[in-house]
C-alpha cells in the first residue's frame, strides 16, 4: 500500500497502535508519509502520550494550526521578536510537554527495550498460535480472526456459538478475564508478559459458559 500511494503522489498515513510495541515495526519499510500511534496499548504507557513520525519532505506541508513557544525554531529565546516553525517535527508540539506522560511513557519504552521487540513478537505471535489451536479443539467456540498466524500479531477474535458476544464479554470481565466485544465476538490480547497457563485457563472458562 505504501508503494502504491507514493508511485501515485497519495499521502499514506498509517495508524500503527495495533503494531507498535507488539511486533516489529519499521516505520521506513512500511513507507508511509505519516504514522502515529498512542501509547497506551502495546506500549504500556498511559493514555495522552504517544508518537508521530512524519516524513521530511511533507513537514513543511502541513498547514500549522496551533502556535506556542515550543514550536518555533528558537525554542527558549524568549528575547525573539520575530519566530520560524522548527526545522523538526517538534514544529507540530506547539506548547509544554506532557512531562508525566512521557516519563511513564520512557519506562515503559525502557521494559521493551530491555526484552527487545524480536523477543516481544515471538512472544505474541506464539500466544495467537496457541489461540487458534484452543479455539479450534473447544467445540462451543468459533474463530472470528484469518486462521493464517503469519497475519496475525497478538490479537485474536472468536465467538461462541450459543450466547452473544455481549454475554460471553460480561461473563469473562465478571471473572476478571480482560477482554474486548469487537467485530461480532469476543476479542482476546495478551501481551508477551501473559503465560500460557492464563490463556489456556480464560479460553477454557469461555467454552464453559
Amino acid at each position: 500500500m505504501g508503494e502504491y500511494c507514493r508511485s501515485n503522489d497519495i499521502l499514506f498515513l498509517l495508524d500503527a497502535i495495533q503494531s507498535i510495541g507488539a511486533v516489529n515495526f519499521d516505520v521506513l519499510d512500511c513507507k508511509a508519509h505519516f504514522v502515529m500511534a498512542d501509547g497506551h496499548k502495546w506500549m504500556m504507557g498511559p493514555e495522552g502520550a504517544g508518537c508521530f513520525y512524519c516524513d521530511g519532505e511533507q513537514r513543511e506541508k502541513l498547514k500549522i494550526t496551533q502556535f506556542g513557544w515550543h514550536m518555533i525554531e528558537a525554542m527558549g529565546n524568549y528575547k525573539t521578536k520575530t519566530w520560524q516553525p522548527a526545522k523538526s517535527a517538534r514544529r507540530f508540539e506547539c506548547g509544554s510537554p506532557n512531562m508525566l506522560g512521557i516519563h511513564a511513557l520512557d519506562a515503559s519504552l525502557s521494559l521493551i527495550l530491555e526484552v527487545g521487540i524480536e523477543e516481544i513478537e515471538k512472544r505474541n505471535r506464539q500466544h495467537s498460535a496457541l489461540m487458534l489451536e484452543l479455539i479450534e479443539k473447544h467445540k462451543q467456540l468459533e474463530l472470528l480472526s484469518p486462521p493464517d498466524t503469519n497475519r496475525l500479531g497478538a490479537i485474536v477474535t472468536f465467538k461462541h456459538k450459543t450466547h452473544t458476544p455481549d454475554y460471553v464479554y460480561r461473563e469473562l470481565m465478571d471473572k476478571k478475564i480482560m477482554c474486548a466485544e469487537r467485530g461480532g465476538g469476543v476479542r482476546f490480547s495478551p501481551h508477551f508478559y501473559t503465560d500460557a497457563e492464563r490463556i489456556e485457563k480464560a479460553l477454557f472458562i469461555a467454552n464453559q459458559l
